[in-house]
């Protein structure tokens, strides 16, 4: 039993060697790796101290090069922006239009487009493409995430974290779509605008729907207003004597009695009148299908260019790798390198 006991200590003595010697050997590889990381860095900054004249040189060239063709040769694109708020769900159906309209002006498609969007040949060929994006920001998302949070239960508000829900959260949840429209010229055709609106406007399916929301605010604005009529004699009409009035059985109240009741019909008096107020802002809000925030301009923008930057910025770096590689052959030649000597794990 003493042998067997001694063999079982032998094999985790083993086994213990052979696994620190992988850690080991795991470790000195991750050191070894930032070493040869570091290793490039020294000779590259090396051969950049060594070479900065020519290096100079060549961003001065592609500075120069680069501004020659921003103003001689480059055609600039222009781009204007629609903001669209849609309702009704309308949302799905804007994002299929900009796509179609996308996929028209690729194929160039140009008796469609007039069909579609009332462009004649000019203003076709003169537009690049088109898109649609949500309007958003981070306070927008931390709004909507906490609106998702009151209406979830406890245990999806603690296992769903931010993170999650800004890489989930689909596009129509958003109010607000941005449309950017991108052209060969700076002249913009902005009747666009109007048969994009127009295409989703007349859908029957939306027009139905709105029609349908429109008249129960109606009715329901009539029955609030009724309401406040009732309030507004309850509590601020002028009382009339109560015995003339009155020829049957009368009900007597105290002044507590009456208080209360006076300050539950101003707390009912107070809601009913913030609930027309956003009947009020709804009916307003929900006239249209689709609203818009802000139209396409008359003048395009033009995009930025970044030629300049990345004319010498290429040129440098072309230039730095042919000394790189010039350099590597001649150090393969010499066998010398500029380097920090590794760590050896063999050494241990």
């Amino acid at each position: 039993m003493t042998k067997k006991n001694k063999d079982q200590e032998i094999d985790l003595l083993s086994l213990f060697s052979v696994v620190s010697k992988k850690i080991n050997s795991f470790f000195y590889f991750i050191i070894n790796l930032f070493i040869s990381i570091f290793n490039l860095f020294i000779n590259l900054f090396y051969v950049i101290k060594k070479n900065y004249l020519l290096l100079s040189s060549a961003l001065i060239i592609g500075g120069l090069l680069g501004y020659v063709f921003e103003k001689k040769f480059y055609k600039p694109s222009y781009i204007s922006t629609l903001t669209l708020s849609p309702n009704f769900g309308s949302t799905y159906q804007l994002y299929a239009d900009i796509d179609f309209y996308a996929n028209l002006i690729k194929e160039q498609d140009f008796v469609k487009l007039k069909s579609y969007l009332n462009l004649d040949s000019s203003d076709s060929k003169s537009l690049e493409g088109i898109s649609i994006i949500p309007y958003t920001n981070e306070l927008l998302k931390l709004q909507n995430y906490r609106a998702l949070l009151g209406s979830a239960d406890s245990l999806t508000a603690i296992s769903f974290s931010y993170d999650d829900y800004v890489e989930k959260i689909p596009f129509d949840n958003y109010s607000r779509h941005i449309i950017t429209m991108k052209l060969k010229n700076n002249k913009v055709p902005t009747q666009i605008e109007e048969r994009i609106i127009q295409n989703i406007e007349n859908n029957i399916y939306y027009k139905n729907k709105k029609e349908t929301y429109l008249e129960n605010l109606k009715i329901k604005k009539m029955y609030v207003l009724g309401s406040i009529e009732k309030l507004d004699t309850l509590l601020f009409g002028e009382k009339k004597n109560s015995e003339s009035e009155n020829s049957g059985t009368t009900i007597v109240l105290d002044d507590n009695q009456k208080e209360n009741i006076d300050l539950q019909l101003f707390d009912r008096y107070k809601y009913i009148r913030t609930e027309l107020v956003e009947i009020n802002y709804e009916l307003n809000d929900k006239k249209n299908v689709i609203n818009t925030i802000d139209s396409f301009s008359d003048t395009g923008r033009e995009e930025d260019s970044f030629f300049i930057i990345l004319t010498p910025l290429f040129f440098f770096l072309v230039l730095l790798l042919i000394i790189l590689i010039s350099d590597f052959n001649r150090a393969l030649s010499n066998g010398s390198f500029l380097k920090i000597k590794k760590i050896d794990a063999n050494k241990e």
